[in-house]
């Protein structure tokens, strides 16, 4: 009389629900496309340390999962500096969404764009930036109150789900500005 495969429900409560992600942008098509003029790409890894881990935790309170951080720097034909991008992710109870961050030498953001969510967030996130949530961003330095860039996006201009979307991709923002600004050091 029971289905027969009713003892995997068990089983899918047991190991939680899984959110399948979703490659929205491909992140070596972020480094070509957001890093204008550079002529020679390097990636520079860097190890989160104890003192950066505290002053990272105290400012956003949060600590990244992984302790290695991957920088790509694009340089000019004379080898000089013309953006950084990397990709902080926000883990939520729907999924991870990662945010291609893209900043100038000057360490103000150039671009954000979302390079990952879930199968779930995924209309939620193409909603969010199709209000243009996403060039809100620009211009942005480290200090700046990134949640206040959301202007005057609301839920009445969009769904409840995509408006909570566009706070978790501001997070992201956030923490990508603090570890561009703790951990980043150009030389």
């Amino acid at each position: 009389m029971y289905p027969r495969y009713l003892w995997a429900l068990p089983l899918a409560l047991l190991l939680g629900a899984r959110h399948p992600t979703v490659v929205l942008v491909k992140e070596t098509d972020v480094i070509r496309t957001t890093l204008e003029g550079a002529k020679q790409f390097f990636v520079r890894k860097v190890t989160i340390g104890k003192d950066d881990l505290a002053r990272i935790r105290k400012e956003v309170d949060f600590s990244p999962e992984d302790p290695e951080l991957s920088f790509y720097l694009g340089k000019n034909g004379e080898g000089k500096l013309v953006g950084v991008v990397f990709f902080p992710q926000v883990n939520t109870m729907h999924g991870p969404v990662e945010v291609g961050l893209t900043m100038r030498p000057d360490g103000s953001i150039a671009s954000a764009v979302v390079a990952k969510a879930t199968v779930e967030t995924k209309p939620w996130v193409e909603e969010a930036v199709a209000a243009g949530l996403l060039k809100r961003f620009q211009g942005l330095r480290y200090g700046a109150d990134v949640k206040r860039a959301l202007g005057q996006l609301s839920p009445g201009q969009i769904g409840q789900m995509p408006y909570w979307e566009a706070g978790v991709i501001a997070a992201a923002v956030q923490q990508g500005l603090v570890l561009y600004h703790t951990l980043f050091h150009e030389g």
